[in-house]
């Protein structure tokens, strides 16, 4: 297989961590890197995050158009805030390029059809950055759950707001947080459900399959509580229906001032739960003759999965999009964008839920019906 030629749009935190993928792949040839922000393309700063880095033959652009213009591609990498996209991943797809997009795609419903009408009928190999599909203890709970009736997926995840990391993009000379952690602020991020919380629900859809409803509540934060533009919601309550009937219940905090984390994960079956644990997946049921003659012991209930040494999906996501575009055959993909997009239709429409008080929305009406049609457009910038 030739070495595919890979240009980069976006050097943040995710844009590194991808970076720092390609440079152990022997079959990526890094080409180009882009960013708006010449900082972020200096050396000596991309080798605090890549051992080994060198921008030896590697353009960098602050211009996206002019690396489009200027560079011999295959693929172009997406790592930048989803409302900051402009058209670029349409003209990309345009040009005939593949495409590897962060998520989320896109804060607008509308933009993200567009660019996934472009892929379509430009033909190229697209894919989203869902990570954890790739991790090998999800591969295994996945084939565990492969033959059983799921009924039920609870996810609890409570984090800090001060937890978010600073990004890379200079928000405070783009209207945005003035400390740059844009994930903290609803308008830069979509808050927490859509630019966090799609990895977990996507990772529901690996398990479990598409997503028909959602209902969202959340509870917003008071106008005194908010630093440093960090007004995304305190709690988020989410409940998604399924294709197969399961139900999964997402429930988020991010507080502040309290500096504190910790996370509840259980997917149950008609006969038993599933739960990640410190060394990994472990399955709780009965496997003994029913009814029980005695009490059963509680001892007898836990059954680890198998599981080898966990994997680096990051690593891993980017080797299968190499390897698809090197040969031309996304069956090496375990997520395209096209199939993504439930999960961010899930998400978005979590947050149109809660604007409209809880209702559900059904997502294939949110994708095409008039009603909804405020909620898909993409503002139309001020002059």
């Amino acid at each position: 297989m030739a070495q595919v030629k890979v240009g980069m749009l976006g050097l943040g935190q995710r844009g590194l961590q991808h970076l720092n993928a390609l440079w152990q792949i022997e079959e990526a040839q890094i080409v180009a890197l882009c960013d708006p922000y010449p900082d972020n393309l200096q050396e000596d700063k991309l080798q605090r995050f890549v051992d080994g880095f060198a921008l030896d033959g590697i353009r960098t652009h602050v211009s996206f158009d002019e690396m489009l213009q200027a560079e011999d591609l295959d693929a172009v990498y997406f790592s930048i805030p989803p409302g900051s996209h402009a058209g670029e991943l349409v003209r990309t797809a345009q040009a005939g390029l593949h495409i590897f997009a962060e998520k989320p795609v896109s804060l607008f419903l509308d933009e993200a059809l567009e660019m996934e009408a472009a892929i379509r009928s430009a033909g190229v190999i697209a894919t989203v950055g869902f990570q954890q599909r790739h991790d090998n203890w999800h591969a295994a709970m996945k084939a565990f759950l492969a033959d059983k009736q799921m009924v039920m997926i609870t996810s609890v995840g409570n984090g800090a707001l001060e937890s978010h990391s600073v990004k890379h993009t200079h928000t405070e000379k783009e209207g945005g947080p003035g400390n740059r952690v844009w994930t903290a602020n609803y308008a830069w991020s979509g808050a927490t459900v859509v630019e966090s919380g799609i990895h977990q629900l996507d990772l529901m859809r690996y398990w479990a399959g598409d997503v028909a409803w959602v209902e969202g509540r959340y509870i917003h934060r008071d106008p005194e509580d908010i630093e440093d533009g960090g007004d995304n919601p305190y709690g988020y309550s989410v409940t998604f229906g399924f294709q197969s009937g399961m139900v999964a219940n997402m429930i988020i905090t991010r507080l502040r001032k309290t500096f504190y984390g910790d996370g509840y994960q259980d997917i149950a079956w008609n006969h038993g739960h599933l739960k990640v644990e410190g060394e990994g997946p472990v399955a709780y049921y009965y496997d003994g003759p029913y009814p029980p003659p005695d009490k059963v012991d509680s001892s007898g209930l836990r059954h680890p999965l198998p599981v080898p040494p966990r994997n680096n999906s990051t690593l891993e996501i980017n080797q299968a999009f190499v390897r698809a575009v090197g040969e031309r055959d996304e069956n090496h993909l375990l997520n395209t964008f096209s199939s993504s997009m439930n999960s961010h239709a899930a998400v978005l429409g979590a947050n149109f839920s809660d604007q409209l008080g809880g209702q559900r929305i059904d997502l294939q009406e949110l994708l095409t019906d008039d009603r909804y049609a405020e909620f898909r457009q993409k503002p139309t910038p001020k002059p």
